[in-house]
């Protein structure tokens, strides 16, 4: 099945480059990878850690990756001594058996937080099924922080269009869908005075204990200056091995890792002494991460200044029959791309071309093709995707 993990080969490149980053986790290969070393390269992308474990000396790496980009990595060990012996593996690590136990896992696996497609199970099902007993797995664990901020910045550049744009439409309809989403911040580092209280801990995912499926903590700050509090950053400090790691704070330059903003539904001025609550929480819902952050803030004269109940479970229109048709008790019925995606299917058995697929889809299929074109392309993606 055709996967990606949104990183493209431009991104691969940018990680490369960015030292904060790399430079732990090559002295961390460097502690751990010994002559005899297996290693197990998960996400390994165009094998930019599993060249290193080379370099270092490993006996052998599996190289392991879904996307595209692993292509990449096959033709650049050509030039790299020692590369050859790394055997590349497309596919998901959760799928796949190796022959010998790893001594080492490498997972460097993340999004703008931990909580990134299947990255965190993937890492579990590692640590259970591929490391040896005594083996090391890598990275250890990420410390998750948030911290309020006056950001007016981050809020324009997502509602802007919305309040208003050069077109002259009226469309704040849709803000409602918008303050319940959470974005990458932008990446230059934020000034510290825009912060307007110290960061407090969200949660801990431990890489080495039982799988992480959510975070879910009250998280309470006493304000320290005045000025509008637009929402909160949430980063995290990722520790790769002992001593050794690097952190996404908002007041530092970005990493490849972005960090993260949760706006509040509107600005609400605050001063220093003003107390802020927010309950939040992220865990998987099927194949998503789903975050909720509600807010309460509070003066000690005054009472209740504003509260908000925000959720990136927030559907949008349409969303909720998309919604139902995933429940358990739901009774599926194939629609008619449903029996288009099944005939085909059923004609790869191996006898038939893509190309005489393609025509018995058009004779079957009259009133969903208007040429042999559109169904060769409806066919040849499901060979991408299955063959």
């Amino acid at each position: 099945m055709t996967y990606s993990d949104g990183y493209s080969l431009s991104s691969y490149g940018q990680m490369i480059e960015d030292s904060a980053r790399f430079a732990p986790w090559r002295e961390a290969l460097r502690r751990h990878v010994r002559a005899d070393s297996v290693v197990l390269d998960i996400g390994c992308g165009p094998g930019i850690l599993s060249f290193l474990a080379c370099q270092f000396g490993a006996r052998k790496v599996y190289a392991v990756e879904p996307d595209d980009s692993i292509e990449v990595g096959r033709h650049c060990a050509a030039d790299i001594p020692g590369a050859e012996r790394i055997e590349w593996i497309r596919g998901m690590s959760t799928d796949i058996t190796l022959p010998e136990p790893a001594d080492l896992v490498l997972g460097d696996l993340h999004g703008n937080t931990p909580f990134y497609t299947g990255n965190i199970a993937s890492l579990a099902d590692a640590r259970r099924r591929h490391l040896r007993p005594g083996g090391v797995l890598l990275p250890h664990r990420d410390l998750l922080y948030a911290v309020p901020a006056s950001a007016p910045w981050e809020i324009e550049s997502i509602e802007a269009p919305w309040r208003r744009n050069q077109l002259g439409l009226e469309l704040s309809a849709a803000l409602p869908w918008l303050v319940n989403t959470c974005w990458r911040a932008r990446g230059q580092p934020t000034e510290p005075e825009q912060l307007l209280a110290d960061p407090a801990a969200w949660g801990t995912v431990d890489y080495r204990a039982e799988e992480t499926r959510g975070l879910d903590r009250t998280l309470e700050w006493t304000i320290a200056r005045a000025g509008r509090l637009d929402g909160f950053y949430v980063w995290f400090d990722g520790e790769i091995d002992d001593g050794l790691g690097f952190s996404n704070s908002p007041l530092l330059p970005e990493l490849v890792y972005g960090r993260m903003f949760f706006p509040l539904e509107r600005g609400v001025e605050v001063q220093a002494g003003d107390r802020m609550q927010t309950r939040l929480a992220v865990r998987r819902v099927q194949e998503d991460w789903i975050y909720r952050w509600d807010t309460r803030i509070t003066r000690a004269e005054v009472g209740e200044l504003a509260s908000f109940r925000q959720s990136t479970f927030r559907l949008l229109p349409g969303a909720t029959d998309r919604l139902r048709k995933s429940e358990a008790g739901h009774v599926p019925r194939l629609s008619d791309r449903g029996r288009i995606q099944q005939a085909i299917l059923a004609s790869m058995d191996g006898q038939q071309t893509v190309g005489e697929i393609a025509r018995q889809l058009l004779a079957r299929f009259p009133e969903q093709f208007q040429s042999y074109d559109r169904a060769l392309a409806e066919v040849a993606d499901c060979s991408r995707r299955y063959a």
